[in-house]
């Protein structure tokens, strides 16, 4: 882990310097991550597309103003989510700008760890059980079961990234992972195997 951050360090310095290589290869990093994870805020992929593209022209541009990066995935995903969100504010702007709140775009951005945890299990019919567990969370519960268990950030980095305080994500995380259990308690043997990287908080 040292190692690894001691190579995003380097090659944040060098991008910083003006060294495409390592800008480049800052993009070829994290570019799934990002691709991933904005798929659960915006489902038009060409609008996605086109803010991680302005994302990193925006850093190209204006490398020499920016700070020393602590964690590079974090700062990424947390700059494409701010542009995402507002993007979003912009396209709804013909209906009323007073109207929009976060909740209210929280009810249009599609986000699911479903394809993730599916992604992880054979295909029969404990898919179905898997669906209907996620289906039950709100979006909320959603975004942050991904961010967590899937981009492996930490709750202090999630409070940051969706603007909550250091409880409430800790809150926000035990709720989801008790609806979960709950809803696969009928199941017993199939949830043991999902709930085994969940159990350190029950």
């Amino acid at each position: 882990m040292k190692s690894e951050n001691q190579l995003e360090t380097n090659l944040w310095l060098q991008f910083k310097n003006g060294n495409k290589n390592a800008f480049a290869e800052i993009y070829k990093i994290h570019i799934s991550s990002l691709l991933t994870y904005g798929a659960k805020l915006c489902s038009d992929e060409g609008i996605l597309k086109d803010n991680i593209q302005d994302l990193f022209i925006e850093l190209w541009n204006g490398r020499a103003n920016l700070a020393n990066v602590e964690n590079e995935k974090f700062y990424l995903i947390k700059s494409l989510r701010y542009k995402l969100i507002r993007a979003e504010k912009k396209r709804q702007l013909h209906i009323s700008t007073d109207s929009i709140s976060d909740e209210n775009i929280y009810k249009r951005i599609e986000v699911s760890v479903e394809s993730e945890i599916i992604e992880k299990e054979t295909r029969n019919s404990q898919i179905n059980t898997v669906r209907k567990a996620i289906n039950i969370l709100s979006k909320r519960q959603q975004e942050v079961i991904q961010l967590r268990f899937y981009q492996g950030f930490t709750n202090e980095q999630i409070a940051e990234l969706m603007q909550m305080n250091y409880q409430s994500v800790s809150n926000l995380i035990y709720s989801s992972l008790c609806r979960i259990k709950k809803n696969l308690s009928s199941s017993p043997v199939f949830a043991t195997a999902l709930l085994a990287a969940f159990s350190f908080f029950f």
